[in-house]
């Protein structure tokens, strides 16, 4: 009778122990975002400033404005006497482009920091130029589809997000390619509320600290030249923490299912 029972309780505990899975811990996990990001603040934003402050200037130089809709002055239907091809190409085939490179370069650069390793800003733009192509059609096809899904409701919108939120690291670290999106699809699979939640609230924080840099700046009697360059850091900023953010929850996701340190992310692209 004892060994039944014996044998009943090991099955039990087998049992709690299979349906137990670790915890997302969002709490957690923004706490090294901002971790990550104090520990090396000038190399995040110099590389996520440049394409942000790049894009204001452009869109300065070819008289299409500095874009603060805080300004008092700004009109957001005023129309443009650009050409269609040149407003096309500063407001969106240039950010496209340079994002691109810079959020993969700050995926490289938040798991060196993670690990304690120096900065490489050559390793990074290598790596970052050889996956360029992946790294603009994924994010393309990802943006289009969470854009469209979110237009139909915004939960299916989340939901497709936090299916799709570590592709960048994927392509990045793993060399996947154009199998990102599915890539991203496994790792976040049982983790998807989590990861939508971690990623929302880290949105909510930048768009405060936004607002209220926005809102100075749009009322300061500055040049349009200092403004362009304040929304560009402010772009800037708020890529540097998106990208940490989506790094340190692939990194949480392929610790909990593959048992994949930091050091062994950022010694893939050595």
């Amino acid at each position: 009778m004892s060994g039944d029972s014996e044998g009943a309780d090991h099955k039990m505990t087998s049992t709690d122990a299979t349906t137990t899975k670790p915890s997302f811990g969002v709490n957690e996990r923004l706490g090294e975002t901002f971790s990550v990001l104090r520990q090396r603040f000038f190399t995040f934003v110099l590389l996520s400033a440049v394409p942000g402050i790049l894009v204001q200037l452009a869109s300065l130089a070819m008289g299409m404005g500095v874009e603060n809709p805080l300004d008092p002055n700004f009109s957001a239907t005023g129309p443009s006497t650009q050409p269609f091809g040149m407003i096309i190409l500063v407001s969106g085939v240039l950010p496209i482009l340079l994002y691109s490179v810079m959020t993969g370069m700050m995926v490289l650069a938040a798991y060196d920091t993670k690990s304690g390793r120096p900065v490489r800003f050559g390793a990074y733009l290598k790596a970052a130029a050889r996956r360029l192509p992946a790294l603009i059609i994924v994010t393309l096809i990802a943006s289009i589809g969470i854009g469209l899904a979110s237009i139909l409701f915004l939960v299916p919108g989340l939901w497709l997000a936090g299916v799709w939120a570590v592709c960048v690291p994927a392509i990045m670290i793993e060399g996947v390619g154009f199998g990102a999106l599915a890539r991203s699809s496994h790792l976040t699979k049982e983790y998807r509320w989590p990861v939508v939640g971690f990623i929302v609230v880290t949105y909510i924080i930048i768009s405060v600290i936004t607002f209220l840099v926005a809102f100075v700046a749009a009322w300061l009697p500055v040049p349009a030249i200092v403004v362009a360059v304040v929304l560009g850091l402010i772009n800037g900023v708020t890529t540097a923490l998106i990208s940490i953010a989506i790094s340190v929850a692939y990194a949480r996701l392929r610790d909990i299912k593959e048992g994949v340190g930091y050091a062994d992310l950022a010694e893939v692209f050595d």
